[in-house]
């Protein structure tokens, strides 16, 4: 039996429909004074199939860093926290399984 270990989120990879229509006509503030806030769509760059090291082979990686660590296929992998906060996104394969793994 397979067993997972997942940290925080997990998502297997699969189309989203992104169809969703937002009704603005009951508010509280003038939609003049919403402005766009944060990074812009895709500004924020996902991991793709990325490349792994040993903790010893990293000089930057410290014994009490923080990681997600998923457990898939036999497979253990660990995302440090750190990296995870800048792409938010990882895309990749554990053995034939596509997955997204998401802070």
């Amino acid at each position: 039996m397979i067993k997972y270990l997942i940290a925080l989120s997990l998502v297997f990879a699969a189309p989203l429909q992104a169809s969703a229509q937002w009704d603005f006509s009951e508010h509280s503030i003038p939609l003049s004074e919403i402005i766009s806030g944060g990074p812009p769509r895709d500004g924020i760059p996902a991991l793709f199939d990325p490349e792994y090291k040993t903790a010893e082979e990293s000089p930057s990686m410290d014994n009490e860093e923080m990681v997600m660590g998923v457990y898939i296929n036999g497979i253990a992998k660990a995302y440090p926290l750190r990296i995870l906060s800048h792409h938010e996104l990882v895309n990749e394969h554990y053995k034939d399984k596509p997955i997204l793994v998401s802070w």
